[in-house]
């Protein structure tokens, strides 16, 4: 089961598509340091999530295109005092709340003597994929390393040098050098095999292919095993991350 559909289940269809829209975007902007970005979209999520804690605890929820009520400490006792869930009525409403004052007294949402940042920003993604964790988890059961498992692999990250049409995937960037194709690819889509990789890349000699591949597996930037899959670390992610802001249209 997907996580759309396991949250689907249980909770608001259109607010699941909102709360994971939300999610995805914060993703994308953080992946790509855009920090004011970042921050601006975890508004929408904010909003998300408080329609599916009044669903859950006060039976219905604020439909969308209408004003939730503020955000004070009022509405939070409100939520402490319904009947259900522990983490609905404390734990995600002031994690969400944290993630609101940050939005709107840090010079995100307003000016402010502090402009987005990174470190905000940080705060702000893993908040959300602990807020989403948490409804995946009382929407199924399941346990924390299989929710976090569920989370990562709704992120489909939205990256601007790479084509895709009809199961086809190809580099924008004609100048990228065959390693960085390579950990873009990955940070895209990963695992992928490696025939894949080289098909895409249009790399025709496999020999040399595979030197590039041993190199970045060498410098831990992927595992990868001859004839198999390749996956990229955390540190090729970074690498990857790299080469896309190089390549960003300014």
């Amino acid at each position: 089961m997907t996580i759309e559909a396991a949250l689907k289940a249980k909770f608001p269809t259109d607010v699941c598509d909102a709360l994971l829209a939300a999610y995805k975007e914060i993703e994308e902007s953080f992946s790509l340091q855009k920090w004011k970005a970042t921050e601006l979209d975890a508004g929408h999520f904010v909003e998300a999530s408080r329609r599916l804690i009044e669903q859950e605890l006060l039976g219905s929820y604020t439909p969308i295109g209408k004003s939730l009520p503020g955000f004070s400490d009022a509405e939070l006792k409100k939520y402490e005092n319904a009947a259900g869930d522990e983490s609905l009525r404390m734990l995600i409403p002031r994690v969400l709340k944290s993630i609101f004052n940050i939005r709107n007294k840090r010079g995100i949402g307003h000016l402010g003597l502090i402009s987005a940042n990174e470190m905000d920003s940080t705060l702000i993604l893993y908040s959300v994929k602990w807020v989403l964790a948490e409804f995946v988890r009382l929407a199924t059961g399941a346990d924390p390393s299989a929710t976090q498992k569920m989370i990562d692999s709704i992120v489909e990250r939205r990256i601007g040098v790479l084509w895709k049409q009809d199961g086809i995937t190809r580099v924008l960037e004609n100048k990228m050098e065959a390693r960085d194709q390579v950990l873009v690819l990955l940070f895209d889509s990963n695992p992928l095999a490696e025939n894949e990789l080289q098909k895409i890349t249009e790399y025709r000699n496999t020999t040399n292919f595979r030197k590039i591949l041993k190199r970045l597996h060498n410098s831990r930037m992927i595992d990868w095993t001859v004839g198999g899959k390749a996956f990229i670390t955390p540190k090729g992610s970074a690498a990857a991350e790299a080469v896309i802001l190089k390549y960003r249209p300014k």
